[in-house]
């Protein structure tokens, strides 16, 4: 039974190199799902991350070319992590990354089946070497934090919950633009989003459940701000 299901997915696989011209396909979105993922782990996405492109610069376009061919939960998870680590610093980048995360929750929302992005934000792009500083003093404790991710509690991280916490990522990702206006504000629901989505990455439900308190901390912050 086993081989069985892993020839079926060698299959999918190489159904997806056709679909996608060489570049590989989530298998989800061959059975008319939306592509979130196979579990990964955050050091790998990390490390991948700094092999995108060429260059000093790293561009969102090369974000979702390297992490988006492997689904959702990867990319919101990076795009999370730039806004939310010592990159999102740079002014703008909350904002790039929250505005980038809504439209790929939309996507999520609706049941896209790979995420995509207008060539107006898929430009913009960060210094590579403060990328790859920034990794390196975070993987570290990156491999600390993959070995608490499991799968469990997978209600929270499969079927309808995903399309919830897609309007969840929404909401949150609109609270990190006007919250840049505070310093560092914007990492709260920057860091409840990639709790989240290392969850989802993951296929474990207890960190969707503690990626909603650091969101919602956002969320209340923006009321503040707004009342």
């Amino acid at each position: 039974m086993c081989a069985s299901y892993n020839k079926e997915r060698a299959h999918d696989r190489q159904a997806g190199r056709r679909h996608g011209q060489g570049r590989p396909v989530p298998v989800s979105s061959l059975h008319g799902r939306p592509a979130l993922t196979d579990r990964i782990t955050l050091t790998e996405l990390l490390e991948s991350l700094q092999q995108a492109g060429e260059g000093d610069q790293i561009s969102i376009d090369e974000v979702l070319k390297t992490v988006g061919e492997r689904g959702y939960a990867p990319l919101t998870l990076i795009l999370s992590l730039l806004a939310t680590l010592p990159t999102g610093a740079v002014p703008g980048v909350p904002t790039v990354c929250g505005v980038c995360i809504a439209l790929v929750s939309l996507q999520l929302v609706f049941g896209k089946r790979y995420p995509w992005l207008p060539a107006r934000l898929r430009r913009m792009a960060i210094s590579r070497s403060r990328y790859v500083r920034v990794a390196e003093r975070t993987m570290p404790w990156t491999r600390r934090l993959d070995k608490l991710v499991k799968p469990r509690l997978e209600q929270l991280v499969g079927g309808i919950a995903t399309r919830l916490i897609g309007v969840l990522f929404v909401i949150f990702a609109a609270c990190m633009p006007p919250l840049e206006l505070i310093p560092f504000a914007a990492a709260a629901p920057g860091v409840g989003i990639a709790l989240i989505s290392l969850g989802l990455a993951g296929r474990d439900g207890l960190w969707v459940l503690l990626g909603l308190l650091p969101a919602g901390i956002g969320a209340g912050l923006v009321y503040t701000l707004l009342t």
